[in-house]
């Protein structure tokens, strides 16, 4: 039977292989081990992939897993599976641009590069500076939310702060219709990384909204005050708070956006160190910050690796909260 590209863009550990997720979250011990190669197999032919390559290192780790299954199935080994794993390990390279591949929707086309959002991300945590150059999991959390939600999104200005690798807002961008969306960040070089992500994307895309790009510091009240005339109807953040030396700069910029009483600010973070989040919730009610907590489900997506709990944080600035569930 003929394999399609909807077949193999429907299938879970495609997914998560497009998008790098950790191995020890792959499920590798499914039935049917053969037809999973014939669809990584068909992927890493893809002009797609060999032109926006994933690190060549995960690849290898990948196949290697796979290969591991097999054997202790004792399945026969696929031939273009161990030349293809072969051919990685002897042309190894670390050199990059790496990307990763996200399927965040359910609306599979049959060409890959309509399916897909393409990431240019950095292999390393901390990368000149920033740790805004490599996607993190409340921002892929951020994403998918932004395709479940779409009525909240539809027809808004929206401002996302940290705005990192562009993810969550290239989603929005292309799913949600909002009438403008401004990516946000203080750092030049993610802002580098933003425009090379969004122009891979809108080669392949369209995008349902005018878009800006914005270098704001939440330490510069002066860079606040563009938004005098123009008030964000949503403000939008993905793992913001790793850094409690940035929590004041960035509640105080919160507090200004509540000054308008009909924006609305939804926060994603992911609870890595609890003292950290609590030290951060401290600070909110310090700026008198009202907020509502809750938890994202389990299982919210599959190319989402729930190590740690993600918390959803909406904010005002008066107790009102309107009524529609965030999640």
């Amino acid at each position: 039977m003929e394999i399609t590209m909807v077949d193999c863009l429907n299938n879970v550990m495609v997914r998560q292989f497009m998008c790098a997720t950790q191995l020890a979250a792959i499920n590798f011990k499914v039935k049917n081990l053969s037809k999973e190669v014939d669809f990584i197999l068909m992927i890493l032919s893809h002009p797609m992939l060999q032109k926006y390559p994933l690190k060549t290192l995960y690849i290898t780790r990948f196949l290697k897993a796979i290969i591991v299954q097999m054997e202790n199935n004792g399945n026969e080994l696929c031939d273009d599976l161990y030349l293809k794993y072969v051919e990685l390990i002897q042309n190894e390279s670390n050199e990059g641009p790496f990307y990763k591949h996200y399927i965040l929707d359910n609306n599979i086309s049959n060409e890959l590069t309509e399916s897909v959002i393409t990431i240019q991300e950095s292999t390393s945590i901390v990368s000149q500076g920033t740790t805004g150059l490599c996607t993190w999991q409340a921002g892929i959390a951020l994403s998918c939310w932004c395709l479940k939600n779409q009525d909240i999104l539809k027809d808004k200005f929206i401002i996302e702060l940290g705005c990192g690798t562009g993810l969550s807002g290239i989603s929005a961008c292309l799913n949600c219709s909002p009438s403008e969306y401004w990516f946000t960040d203080c750092h030049s070089a993610v802002l580098n990384t933003l425009k090379h992500n969004i122009q891979i994307n809108e080669t392949h895309h369209k995008f349902n909204c005018k878009y800006d790009i914005i270098q704001l510091s939440w330490n510069d009240i002066e860079d606040l005050k563009m938004f005098e005339k123009k008030k964000p109807d949503l403000v939008l953040a993905a793992d913001v708070i790793f850094d409690d030396t940035m929590f004041e700069p960035l509640c105080s910029t919160l507090k200004y956006f509540t000054i308008n009483i009909t924006t609305e600010i939804i926060l994603f973070c992911t609870l890595r160190n609890s003292e950290t989040y609590t030290k951060f919730l401290a600070t909110l009610k310090k700026y008198d910050l009202h907020f509502a907590q809750s938890v994202l489900p389990d299982n919210y997506s599959i190319v989402l690796q729930q190590n740690c709990p993600i918390y959803i944080i909406r904010v005002k600035q008066n107790a009102v909260m309107s009524k529609y569930n965030i999640l």
